[in-house]
């Protein structure tokens, strides 16, 4: 195979508007043609000149654009986060493993700005007739993220829920403590999750004892996003983030020993969560 095909398709794109999702989180839209499918779950190595590449999940998609949507952590988000319309950033992509739809009755669970990749999961459930039940997390009702957006939605397939560690809005308390009850509460046949790494590590420690199918998608350091570099490999099976995720399944997650334990750092040094 040649490297050019690995490497992914790669242009520059011209933003066209940004959205402020919360006090610090950003959703930025770009054109694009839609030059091949994108399937909820995949990501993108977005470039921002003069700073670094980075990889992200795409948070929208039409006929004519894309979206990503970033929380500013280190250097290179915050650079995103300060741009504006009519600014250019490089694209390439897609890359990554999706999430399986074929599920009937779900329970999808986003913490922060892991909202992301379950923004186009959500509507695309949707839109097959899938019971879908959300529930948004974070630490306070000012965090949520998308909050007002699913607000909006009125449908008999759908349900919103909310859960904040302050109390501010919705259930008082961690997102896995709200999960619990409603996995109590309900049957679901898939439960989807993005967010922090410690919260989705709980939330398959639950999916175990209900016996409820998970699919999660995770994040690690990318250097190259298509297999290359090998810096976003699972201990100890050797399983791509990039090329064999982001998305895994709960079987694949039982196999990972550093999965909620810890992860690497920009030079490979273990970290602890």
């Amino acid at each position: 195979m040649k490297i050019e095909s690995l490497l992914g398709d790669s242009h520059s794109v011209q933003i066209s508007e940004v959205i402020r999702e919360t006090p610090l989180v950003r959703t930025l839209r770009f054109s694009y043609e839609n030059r091949m499918s994108i399937l909820p779950g995949q990501f993108f190595m977005i470039w921002i000149p003069g700073i670094d590449e980075i990889p992200m999940s795409i948070s929208a998609q039409d006929e004519s654009s894309l979206s990503i949507t970033v929380l500013p952590l280190g250097e290179a988000t915050q650079k995103l986060c300060s741009l504006t319309a009519g600014d250019w950033i490089g694209i390439r992509g897609p890359f990554g493993s999706s999430f399986d739809m074929t599920s009937k009755k779900v329970l999808v669970i986003g913490g922060g700005v892991g909202m992301a990749p379950l923004r186009p999961l959500v509507y695309t459930l949707l839109k097959q007739n899938t019971e879908v039940t959300l529930l948004i997390a974070a630490k306070t009702k000012d965090e949520l993220v998308f909050f007002n957006e699913y607000s909006g939605i009125s449908s008999s397939k759908f349900s919103l829920e909310l859960s904040t560690d302050d109390g501010s809005l919705g259930y008082k308390g961690l997102a896995t403590e709200a999960a619990k009850v409603l996995l109590q509460e309900n049957e679901y046949d898939m439960l989807y999750t993005c967010g922090p790494e410690l919260m989705m590590a709980g939330l398959y420690r639950l999916s175990q004892e209900f016996k409820t199918p998970v699919q999660a998608s995770l994040e690690r350091f990318m250097k190259c996003g298509c297999g290359i570099c090998g810096t976003c490999a699972m201990d100890p099976t050797g399983h791509l983030v990039c090329v064999d995720g982001p998305v895994f399944r709960g079987e694949q997650l039982a196999n990972f020993n550093d999965f909620g334990r810890y992860y690497r750092d920009a030079v490979g040094i273990k970290k602890k969560y």
